[in-house]
């Protein structure tokens, strides 16, 4: 209830079929967890994304440099439309599809070593292509990594070692239990803080984690 009162306005606003998303340049987070966050985000961090569109603009504009991982190709060609006509400059955007997987029955969208999504109109087909596109890159490179699209569970395990010290992972939509449940974050290496309520673009709660990996 508490985050309905703080959050209303902007949630009405937003909720608007006549705002664009692109044009709000909000991350598709809860409300609560991005108010955290613009106060970690500063100009010198370089930020990797699973999964872009607004939250792209956003992070672009407060960030020093942004990698941000796409795998749908229309959405891709639009975003990277918006970023142009924005004359943003700092963004490497990677287009990186869904591709066959002949051993696609024999998996779960669960392990995080299979590299598949729930989503029905993915069945047959794999993400690993997409998740190891952050391994191109040195451990410890990222000061933030934002794991808001496919195969999750498998994006979250290739995030590990890719984040700096003192950096941070945000998950998001982590009431899918599934997303965290392979992972041992534990209090001694990470510290942790979750933020559920509503959410730009949605009328539906959601939940966001964000994750700072201590040691």
């Amino acid at each position: 209830m508490k985050a309905i009162l703080t959050y209303a306005g902007a949630w009405n606003r937003l909720n608007d079929p006549a705002k664009k998303m692109h044009a709000e340049k909000l991350p598709w987070l809860c409300f609560s967890a991005i108010d955290r966050i613009k106060k970690i985000l500063h100009p010198n961090m370089t930020v990797f994304e699973y999964g872009s569109g607004a939250s792209t603009l956003f992070w672009s504009s407060r960030v020093k440099a942004v990698i941000s991982i796409e795998h749908d190709k229309v959405w891709y060609e639009k975003t990277g439309r918006d970023l142009a006509e924005a004359g943003v400059s700092n963004v490497t955007y990677i287009l990186s599809e869904a591709e066959p997987d002949s051993t696609y029955q024999t998996k779960s969208y669960k392990d995080p070593g299979h590299y598949i999504s729930d989503d029905h109109n993915f069945r047959g087909k794999n993400f690993e292509s997409y998740v190891k596109q952050i391994d191109k890159f040195d451990d410890h490179y990222f000061d933030m990594i934002i794991i808001d699209g496919r195969a999750r569970p498998s994006c979250i395990a290739h995030s590990l070692q890719k984040v700096k010290t003192n950096g941070f992972i945000i998950i998001d939509n982590t009431d899918r239990k599934y997303y965290l449940e392979p992972f041992q974050f534990n209090a001694g290496n990470w510290a942790r803080w979750d933020f559920t309520g509503p959410v730009p673009y949605s009328r539906n709660f959601s939940k966001t984690t964000i994750l700072q990996k201590k040691k």
